[in-house]
């Protein structure tokens, strides 16, 4: 019986915990979201909303939502500001009041909340046929609220004065104020009409590797320079006009703002063949700018300075200033031509290989770096007339670079990009005018002349601009002549020793097992590593020094690298090591892992010091001529693996 008393206490427990929590909490949840939509000053959804009307001291504004795109009705038939009418919409939708002050308000006490003519309402048509408006009067005299009432009837309310300004919007901030409207990946040519230019660029079909191109089609047939192209569509899609002056022009007033006769027109076409046309005229000066309008507007603009002044001014202003373009990782082989020898490279999985004049391992440093190079090279200036003209050098050229690409699969299923040839032609050297610094010389001012002395002389310590070298380059099988600086060519000339690897000996050091340093005289020193990782000398291990001393010399061992080629064998011939103190050397190590020898170096004599003056930064101060088992030559190395190998040898003895 107690047990059954107990059962039903605990059912009703339960029972009471559920109505506790439908009633308290989740009714608490609900009660808080009616009193919510009862405290609004309006009750609509936005979607219901078909047009708005506001009225204020700046006149009334009409705007019709079709096909959920809001435009203005009056007092002009205007694109609209699709977000700042939406953001009217909702935040009246949302809007609460504050504070009830008056249930029915007597005429004169209309006139004191400022509601008998209020000077600021907003009217919203809904979708059914009905309408609800929301009259703003005077702030109050206490707190940031402002006094209104709604169509719903008479009472009068407080609401936040934020309401208020949210509402209070000028013909000019509903508007749309976009200079130009259109999809900026749906231009397909651009024509450019001003007063030093007359040029059209057209889009150039994607071969698959999804990189936007441009071409000049007049007044040349030429690359364009994508990134210009694209800023200049990009601005005139991003761009606003600062102010509209008028909607409804003038004859006399398009003459007043140049627009009868524009001095720049703008057309860009879209892929449904429609003409976009910007027409700028003179200059404006309130706000300070330029006048223009969109051909089938009537609505005119004044547009920033800065978009003008950022225009092309001529045709060469479009032109693309990059030599050569092509992906590098498509780069599978690089020939180069120049001085009579040829040069050969082919990539070998991540590294490169030198297959002429002979076979070498390659540096990928030095290819990536005449790859950017390359890649980088721009134009000085553009040279007229025909490319293969004599003048040119292109016949017989001072270097000829060719590249070699490897087919790449499409962005599109199916497509490929082929295989290709990309050459660069280097032609003859010509010159180009230097800047004229207009420096004051010595003694007076840049211009200053002598009393009596013609203008037309140069006074003396006055220098003109020193002329600039350079040469012609082509891409072959193209027709533009580029005129690039010799400076900027520099990073492209380069000869094999330049492009070889110049490291000599590289190893697993922590992988060594035994060493083998031998002096002047022959004598031979062995060592080998214990199982405890020790190097030991005739079975004992050696003394932190003289192991301080092996690492110094591991340190310099590995990873050598010439610093030159000083001789290199002919063929099957062998070389004579006795001038560079090589035959004998004056040390040698040899390091083996296990039974496998992983280097052999021999060090011969010091390189004298008058040899060392043209070593760039980087070279080392001293150097001494060394030569290594299995790659032919004497080399100059960094003399601290003559010095390592010293020390470790009289540690030894």
């Amino acid at each position: 019986m107690r047990a059954r008393n107990t059962l039903i206490m605990a059912v009703v427990v339960v029972v009471l915990g559920a109505l506790v929590y439908v009633l308290e909490f989740r009714g608490a949840d609900e009660r808080e979201a009616a009193e919510a939509v009862a405290d609004r000053l309006l009750s609509f959804e936005s979607e219901e909303v078909t047009a708005m009307t506001i009225e204020s001291a700046e006149g009334r504004i009409s705007l019709a939502r079709v096909d959920d795109v809001w435009r203005i009705t009056a007092p002009h038939d205007l694109a609209a500001n699709d977000s700042a009418v939406s953001s009217i919409v909702n935040r009246l939708r949302s809007a609460n009041h504050d504070r009830l002050i008056d249930e029915a308000p007597a005429p004169e006490d209309l006139a004191r909340f400022g509601l008998d003519e209020p000077p600021l309402s907003v009217t919203l048509e809904m979708a059914e046929g009905d309408s609800q408006s929301l009259a703003f009067g005077d702030g109050t005299p206490v707190g940031f609220n402002v006094f209104v009432q709604s169509s719903g009837g008479d009472t009068v309310y407080t609401t936040s004065a934020g309401l208020k300004d949210a509402v209070n919007k000028t013909l000019y901030d509903l508007r749309d104020r976009s200079i130009m409207s259109f999809v900026e990946s749906e231009v397909v040519r651009v024509e450019i009409d001003g007063p030093d230019i007359d040029a059209t660029v057209e889009r150039q079909p994607d071969p698959g590797d999804g990189i936007t191109r441009w071409a000049l089609s007049e007044p040349i047939e030429a690359s364009a320079d994508t990134d210009t192209v694209s800023a200049l569509v990009r601005r005139l899609r991003t761009g606003n006009a600062l102010a509209f002056p008028t909607d409804e022009p003038t004859d006399e007033q398009l003459d007043e703002f140049g627009l009868n006769a524009p001095e720049i027109t703008l057309r860009l076409w879209t892929g449904d063949s429609a003409a976009h046309t910007l027409q700028i005229g003179g200059p404006a000066e309130d706000p300070s700018g330029r006048y223009a309008r969109r051909l089938g507007s009537d609505a005119i603009m004044i547009i920033a300075d800065n978009l003008v002044d950022e225009l092309p001014g001529t045709a060469d202003a479009l032109r693309n200033r990059t030599v050569v373009e092509f992906a590098r990782d498509r780069v599978d082989a690089i020939e180069i031509d120049a001085d009579a020898e040829t040069m050969r490279l082919e990539k070998d999985g991540i590294d490169w290989r030198i297959r002429q004049p002979r076979v070498l391992d390659g540096d990928a440093g030095a290819v990536s770096s005449l790859l950017s190079a390359t890649l980088a090279l721009r134009a000085h200036e553009f040279a007229a007339g025909d490319a293969d003209s004599s003048r040119f050098g292109f016949a017989s050229p001072y270097a000829r670079v060719s590249f070699e690409l490897a087919a790449l699969p499409g962005q599109d299923a199916g497509t490929e990009l082929a295989a290709e040839t990309v050459t660069l032609l280097v032609g003859a050297a010509t010159e180009v005018a230097g800047e004229d610094t207009d420096e004051p010389t010595e003694g007076g001012n840049a211009g200053d002349t002598e009393e009596g002395d013609d203008p037309g002389d140069t006074a003396e310590g006055d220098d003109k601009p020193e002329p600039i070298a350079a040469r012609y380059l082509r891409v072959e099988g193209q027709p533009t002549v580029f005129v690039v600086l010799e400076d900027d060519l520099s990073d492209i000339d380069v000869d094999l020793f330049t492009l070889r690897s110049k490291t000599l000996v590289s190893f697993g050091q922590s992988q060594l097992t035994n060493l083998e340093v031998t002096d002047t005289e022959g004598a031979t020193h062995e060592l080998a590593k214990n199982e405890d990782g020790d190097w030991t000398y005739d079975g004992e291990v050696l003394s932190p020094d003289v192991t301080t001393n092996v690492d110094d010399m591991l340190w310099g061992l590995n990873y050598l690298n010439m610093q030159s080629v000083v001789a290199e064998p002919d063929g099957s011939a062998v070389l004579d090591l006795m001038p560079f103190g090589l035959d004998p050397p004056a040390a040698r190590v040899r390091a083996f892992i296990d039974t496998d020898m992983v280097a052999d170096v021999s060090v011969g004599g010091d390189v004298p010091e008058d040899q060392l003056e043209d070593q760039p930064p980087f070279a080392a101060r001293t150097q001494t001529y060394g030569a290594v088992d299995g790659t032919p030559g004497v080399f100059r190395i960094d003399a601290a693996l003559r010095d390592a190998l010293r020390t470790l040898l009289e540690a030894l003895s």
